[in-house]
This record gives C-alpha cells, sequence and structure tokens, in this order.
C-alpha cells in the first residue's frame, strides 16, 4: 500500500440540520487533520452518491425531514457499515441506549468535549504520522 494512502485524512461526515454546528465541527475537524463535509440533514446525506464513502459518520438525533435513527436505519438498510456516532443535545431518558442498540458506536452529548469526539474517531490518518500541514506562503504570519 502506498504511503500516501496510508496517511489519507479520516473522511468525516457532520450530518445535522444546524448550519451552525456543522460549521463549527467542519472547522475543529480540519484543524485537527481530518477531511470533514457537512450535510444539512438525513435527506441530503442519504442522496448523496458520497453517502458510502466516509470513514466515520456524526448523525445529529433530532433533524427536520428525518432522525438520525431513520438516517442510520437507511444505511443498514443499504449494507453501508460505516461506524457512526449519534450526536444529540437532548436530554431524553434512554437516548443513549436506544441509540447504541439501534447500531451507533457512540452517543456524543452536545456541547461536545473535543477529546471525546477524537477518541471515538481516532487519529486524522490510517497509516503512521499526521498529515503534512500546507506548508505556509514566505512572509506570511
Amino acid at each position: 500500500m502506498s504511503n500516501a494512502l496510508l496517511n489519507r485524512p479520516k473522511n468525516v461526515a457532520v450530518i445535522d440540520d444546524s448550519e451552525a454546528v456543522r460549521r463549527s465541527l467542519g472547522v475543529l475537524l480540519t484543524a485537527r487533520g481530518y477531511a470533514a463535509m457537512g450535510f444539512a440533514g438525513g435527506v441530503e446525506f442519504l442522496a448523496s452518491p458520497l453517502r458510502d464513502s466516509f470513514d466515520y459518520l456524526l448523525i445529529d438525533y433530532k433533524m427536520e425531514e428525518m432522525s438520525g435513527m431513520d438516517v442510520l436505519r437507511s444505511l443498514r438498510g443499504e449494507g453501508i457499515e460505516t461506524p457512526a456516532a449519534m450526536v444529540s443535545g437532548w436530554e431524553t431518558s434512554g437516548l443513549e441506549r436506544l441509540a447504541l442498540e439501534a447500531g451507533f458506536t457512540a452517543f456524543i452529548r452536545k456541547p461536545m468535549l473535543d477529546h471525546i469526539l477524537f477518541s471515538l474517531i481516532g487519529p486524522p490518518t490510517d497509516g503512521e504520522g499526521a498529515p503534512n500541514p500546507k506548508p505556509k506562503a514566505k512572509g506570511a504570519a
């Protein structure tokens, strides 16, 4: 396997109907060396031809068009077994248990702590070492 493939950043999909959450998670993930792509909900994600190309999924529980549970159920029905964490700000009794029983690998409460998120996703690359940061242009701060 080539070294370039070993150092490929993990692709993380952020599926959340809150633009602020998608944007902030995208910034956080890319700053740590991951590749991140946001989707405004389950319908948009499931319609994407890229839906089976991610290494990890962060799926909001309560979205307008379909729930995070429904998104995961649809993916599993298609045979897509990408690891996924349910993300929720709701304090519903038993929600974490239901998420794990449904096949989510983890349940993350909003607001989330960085170290919890990154311990679930794993290192940003599949191989050893981190991706090379983009070199700064001469004279750049």
